[in-house]
């Protein structure tokens, strides 16, 4: 017997409805619930917020919104909201219901602003914290690698960096002015401190970069020094092989051997030398860990004479690729490598460095929309990278220590696995939220 149309008619009220039954208890995001509390960054951030004016949005709900906008790879944050009400497994994970109201989209720029560069590092050590606290993290082998990621800028938009400092050196001068209104009342200062112009190397970066100093000095070769964008002045060009010239940010991560999670990243200005980023790497690993790596896997580009030296006095095991130099080394390349470092253990290594760092950021660049810039200037920047190895920290930990292995397993072979592990299978290896359906093609089975 045929059935009859259905005819919806919209009711006045739903009684019997619950977002968390919609929620399958194998569900990737009710795992990440259950496995990572964001209630945490509410005493992150407490001292922020005063005690009078408007009630702001739960820092809690503003973290998960900002999870899910890199998790889910959207576009940017005026689409975060305009899917939010759409999907029911959002609205459950950022603990909102049917009815709720949903946030501008404003609230995510406001709330970086507000709590700064810092406060999200924090995040990102927390995270790092839980995994370890999983067994997730060995700490005794470390790969090091970068990436290039596009700014959110144009090429075109350099201008020459002489044209830059004058209009910047106008544009403090109209500040001053609007302080002060009336010259005669202010005090001028010295004469020479008055006229004093902007640094010609490169841009001043903004109060808001407040790890800065904690980079090295910037390159001072004519390439970056001569020009600068207008729109990021943070942001650097460097020529890449069959790409041309790229303006963009190079993020620096030391990754874990044992199960791939990022124990520190850095985001700098894309003409800065990777061998330089190295000690800043591991002093961060020191801050975050209390402990130093027992050998670092590398190429050539942080094979430098510095680093083997600072490796040395840290007693740390430099696998490295020697930075080739006017001459080219006869030989192979394990030759050259420290008399405390095995050379078959140098292979072994550098073939993981391949699947542990290079396959780290190919992920973040297909799944979670690191292949360029959300954001404008360096802290920004800074910012999606500490929020990307969060993500992808996230995903190690309901991995590996969330019991996914199973499902993994039962995706390779599709006879043995129940349908709810076939459906889990399917959203969890997503690129995005516009294709959470669509299954992905795996040769070999499961890419796990």
């Amino acid at each position: 017997m045929m059935g009859k149309p259905q005819a919806l008619e919209p009711k006045l009220f739903y009684s019997q409805v619950n977002l968390s039954d919609r929620v399958p208890p194998e569900y990737p995001l009710r795992r990440i619930k259950q496995m990572v509390d964001f209630g945490f960054v509410r005493k992150e951030v407490s001292d922020l917020y005063g005690y009078n004016g408007n009630e702001s949005l739960d820092p809690a709900v503003v973290l998960q919104l900002q999870f899910l906008l890199f998790y889910e790879n959207v576009r940017s944050e005026r689409e975060l909201m305009k899917i939010l009400p759409l999907r029911l497994d959002w609205l459950w994970f950022c603990d909102l219901d049917l009815d709720a109201d949903i946030p501008d989209h404003s609230v995510l720029s406001k709330a970086r602003r507000r709590w700064g560069i810092e406060t999200f590092e924090k995040l990102f050590a927390h995270v790092l914290r839980t995994c370890v606290e999983a067994g997730l993290v060995d700490a005794s082998t470390e790969h090091v690698d970068s990436t290039l990621l596009k700014a959110n800028a144009s090429v075109d938009s350099r201008i020459p960096r002489k044209l830059w400092e004058q209009l910047e050196q106008a544009q403090r001068q109209e500040d001053a002015d609007e302080q002060c209104p009336q010259p005669d009342d202010c005090d001028p200062g010295p004469p020479a401190q008055q006229a004093s112009p902007l640094p010609s190397v490169r841009a001043v970066p903004p109060e808001q970069d407040t790890q800065a100093s904690q980079l090295p000095p910037p390159p001072q070769g004519p390439f970056n020094t001569r020009t600068v964008s207008r729109t990021d002045p943070d942001s650097a060009t460097m020529k890449r092989r069959g790409r041309g010239t790229i303006l963009g940010y190079l993020d620096h991560s030391l990754i874990d051997d044992k199960h791939g999670v990022i124990v520190s990243t850095v985001a700098t200005p894309a003409d800065y030398d990777d061998g330089a980023l190295l000690p800043v790497l591991l002093d961060k690993q020191q801050q975050y860990l209390r402990q130093s790596p027992d050998r670092v896997v590398g190429d050539s580009a942080y094979g430098t004479e510095a680093n083997r030296r600072l490796f040395k006095e840290r007693g740390i095991q430099a696998y490295l690729r020697k930075r080739p130099g006017r001459r080219k080394s006869e030989g192979d390349w394990t030759d050259l490598l420290p008399d405390d470092c095995d050379p078959r253990r140098a292979r072994r290594l550098m073939k993981r460095r391949n699947t542990v760092a290079e396959g780290r950021f190919a992920t973040a660049h297909v799944r979670h929309g690191h292949r360029q810039c959300r954001w404008r200037r360096r802290w920004r920047v800074q910012i999606q990278c500490y929020l990307v190895a969060m993500v992808q920290n996230i995903g190690k930990l309901i991995r590996y220590a969330g019991g996914l292995r199973p499902a993994c397993a039962s995706a390779a072979h599709p006879a043995n696995a129940g349908p709810l592990a076939a459906s889990f299978s399917l959203l969890f290896h997503r690129p995005n939220c516009q294709t959470a359906m669509i299954p992905l093609k795996h040769p070999t089975g499961c890419s796990c």
